[in-house]
This record gives structure tokens, sequence and C-alpha cells, in this order.
């Protein structure tokens, strides 16, 4: 998209959303524009998915968000603009939060897109972390004596690798306080405290010991929380509704002193001894699920997440399938099911893109294949290519799940194993390394999902014109 159109489609955008009076805040991430109006019957969704530049819309709870791709930072910046929004509030999710607040009906829908939500919002801040620590994990397998012997286990080179790649699963529960207190609400530097209060050695002494321990007279229960993710979304979520009635409650003269005594005070039994082992528990019992999902569906485990991969993103339910997946790693070392689904699916949206991009008729449909390619191939990013490619496309959305459940079979059939979280672009297969086996076989179900997809969309071609009504679930 060319500089000067930036304004023109802000423009469009902002009259189809209801007009700058609709809005409450905007914010933006890689490929997506993201605002909260006061008004959602204002919203044309129509019209506005037929944008050109815009791939799809997607909401999540309040918020809508314009799927627009690599170019949505510059879009950005024209939105603000003309919506008289400051640029600044992209820093603080919840500074309109009580301007969003309406009542609505509890439904099991809407408790599940809640969930998903929060989930999401606390992982996708940290992704960059959990990547790296993968990263550095997997460097450290290749150059150890189980593969390439370059360096002894013994050796600094393997020792500051070990360390930088442990701290960034060990300090989860540091990371996603951040995140979560950002997406709750709640004070960020005392749920940073909390998080240390859980990793503190002290209190890992004590667990160790299997001492008996209590907090204000309640029993704690002996849990070590290294690599949790999901007690530190509890907490905050939790954190930031007792702070909201603190507010309330305490003088603004006594604020500054006794808004964060009161609240740790208030934390300290709730995390300790109520909170940190529901979450703990409830990882477990996930983990349980797949571990038994796996023995009675084998290899088609496997097979119907790399099937369906691509759709779990388009809805956004695959947020909290990740968590489950970084979780699972942290606690048994490795994922046998949801992580390899997800990879072996990129592989074959890769082959849809190049096949897509072969086969285009116009020079709109280059761009759009061409751009999806790169952006998934080397960014990792797929929202362009499900939302400009494969959801306006039903040959396409049929030939990914050809392709992915081939290469998810294999892989199933394989025993493949994830040991680290990889990058979801070309790079993504080398978290099968762990064990010489599961790395070869999980390059191949990789090759295979890529060589079915693609071969299939070569003989086939596409069906143009033929947009696939989808709607987030």
């Amino acid at each position: 998209m060319a500089k000067k159109n930036y304004k023109e489609m802000a423009e469009k955008i902002l009259k189809l959303a209801g007009g700058k009076e609709n809005i409450i805040s905007v914010t933006h991430c890689l490929t997506r524009l993201r605002f909260n109006v006061r008004d959602k019957s204002l919203i044309n969704k129509e019209e506005l998915e037929k944008i050109s530049g815009v791939l799809g819309l997607q909401w999540s709870g309040e918020q809508l968000q314009v799927i627009i791709g690599q170019d949505v930072g510059n879009v950005y910046e024209e939105f603000c603009i003309l919506a008289n929004v400051p640029e600044k509030e992209i820093i603080n999710e919840n500074l309109d939060g009580n301007l969003m607040k309406t009542k609505e009906k509890l439904t099991l829908k809407g408790i599940v897109n809640k969930v998903i939500d929060a989930v999401g919002a606390c992982i996708s801040p940290i992704q960059n972390v959990i990547i790296f620590a993968g990263i550095i994990k997997i460097i450290t397998a290749a150059l150890g004596p189980s593969v390439l012997n370059i360096f002894p286990e013994s050796s600094d080179v393997m020792r500051i690798l070990n360390i930088a790649g442990d701290t960034g699963f060990y300090f989860l529960p540091v990371f996603v306080a951040y995140a979560g207190s950002k997406k709750f609400g709640c004070n960020t530097p005392l749920a940073l405290l909390i998080a240390g209060i859980l990793l503190s050695p002290s209190l890992i002494e004590i667990i160790n010991a299997g001492e008996t321990f209590s907090v204000y007279g309640i029993p704690m229960t002996l849990t070590s929380y290294g690599n949790s993710f999901l007690p530190m979304v509890l907490i905050t979520w939790v954190m930031a509704y007792i702070e909201k009635q603190l507010v309330k409650i305490i003088p603004n003269s006594l604020k500054s002193l006794l808004l964060p005594l009161s609240l740790m005070l208030i934390m300290l039994p709730l995390a300790l001894c109520v909170l940190g082992p529901i979450g703990t528990w409830l990882g477990e019992i996930i983990a349980t699920v797949i571990v038994e999902l796996h023995k009675v569906a084998g290899p088609l485990t496997i097979a119907i997440i790399a099937a369906l991969w691509s759709l779990l993103v388009a809805t956004g339910m695959h947020h909290a399938l990740i968590a489950i997946a970084v979780s699972y790693i942290s606690s048994i070392g490795y994922d046998d099911s949801i992580l390899i689904g997800a990879i072996i699916c990129f592989y074959a949206m890769m082959a849809i893109d190049l096949a897509y991009l072969i086969k285009a008729k116009n020079a709109e449909d280059r761009v759009t294949a061409s751009s999806s390619l790169i952006t998934l191939a080397f960014g990792g990013i797929s929202e362009p290519s499900i939302f400009g490619i494969l959801l306006k496309n039903k040959r396409a959305l049929i030939n990914i799940m050809i392709g992915g459940f081939i290469g998810g079979f294999y892989a199933g059939i394989m025993n493949v194993y994830i040991y680290f979280p990889a990058t979801g672009n070309i790079f993504g297969a080398l978290g099968y390394a762990g064990k010489a086996g599961s790395f070869t076989n999980g390059v191949i179900a990789s090759a295979l999902a890529f060589v079915v997809a693609f071969g299939i969309s070569m003989i086939t071609g596409f069906d143009d014109n033929k947009k696939i009504s989808f709607k987030r679930k």
C-alpha cells in the first residue's frame, strides 16, 4: 500500500466504525488495528471488510480488531490523528476500562470468549521471552554432546546458554504478572512483587523441606511455581478486583500508604493458599486430559490440531492452547500434540501462500500472496495468510486442512515431540530438536504437509471470489 493511501484507509475505517465520537481508545499490534467503541451497533462490519487492505475483522471481548497486516502502524498513526486520540494510549490498555463496562447477559459463549481473551492477553506480550528462551535451548541442545558435540556440558558457553534459556521459563510467573496486570488493571509493581514471593528462595526452601506452613493460620499448599503460567493469571485477575474495591473504600489522603499495604496483606493468603494452588491444579488437570486424549485418539490428535489450527488462530482460541502447551513443556519437558500441530499447519500454510502466488491471475493477488508468504515465513505472523487467502478461498482452506492432517498423522505415528516453543515461521521445525528421531520425523512431517498442500493447490487451483462466511465463536 502506498504511503498516500494510509490516510484514506484510516478515514474509511473511522467512518464505518461510527466516527470519532464512537471511539473510546485505540491501539495496535503487529497486524491489527484494535479499538474499543461506545456503541457496537454503529459499526458497519460488512463495509469494513470490503475496504482495500483490510484482511478481516475479529471481536475480542469488547475490542474490535481490524486485521491489516504489516502496514498497520502507518494506518494507526493516521487513525489516531483523525479520531483525535493520542497515540500514548497504546501504553495502557486499561485507560478507558470504566467506559467499556456494560451489563451483558451471562452465557457460556460469553464466558468462554472472556477466558480466551484473558489468556491471550497474558501470553501475547511475553511471547518474545518464550521464543528467545526456546531458541536458546535449541542452540544449547545442538552445540552439546548429544548432537554436534562442539562444547562439553561443563564449558562456560554451555553454562551461560543454559542459564539464559532456563531463566526465560523459570521466571515465567514474573512475565505473566506484568502482562496480567496490564490486562486486568491491577498495580504492576505489586503484581511483580507477588510473583517474586512465589519464586522466593526462602519459600522454595520451605516447599523442598516439606515443612508445614501457614499464612495467617491458613495452611499453605506446598507447591513450586517456577515455570508456571496459570497461577499468576488467576492472581492478577483477582488482585485487580480487590484493588478496585479498596480504591473505593480508602480515603484519598491515605491511599499512598494504605492501598499497597492492604492489597498485599489480602493477596498473600489468597495467592499462596488459594489461587496459586488452584492454578497449579488446573494446569495438571489440563495436562492429564491432553495425555489421555493422546492415548485414546493416538495420531489423530495431532492430525486434527494441524488440520484446524488456522481456524483456531482466526477465532483467537490458539492463545489458550499455546498457554497450555507452554505449561506442559515447563512441567514434563515436552509437548506431544498442540505445538506439533501448529508448526505442521504453518508449513502447510506457507505452501498455500506459494501456490497462490504462482497461480495468481492479477497484481493484487500476487501482492497479497507474496506479502503473506514473507510475513509468515520470516515474521511468523499468520493472520495475513489466514484472512487474506484461506478464509477467502474455500479450496485453499480445504487444501491446508488436507496437508495439515496428513503431516500431523505422520507425526503422531512416529511419536514426534516438541521440546521447546519455537517460532511459527520457516525455522519452526527447530522446535523438534531434542532427540534425533523426533527431529528427523518432525521435519519429515512438516515437509509432508508442505508438499501435499502445495501439490493439491497446484493441481486444483483456487476458488476465486468465493469468500467463506466465518464468524468468531
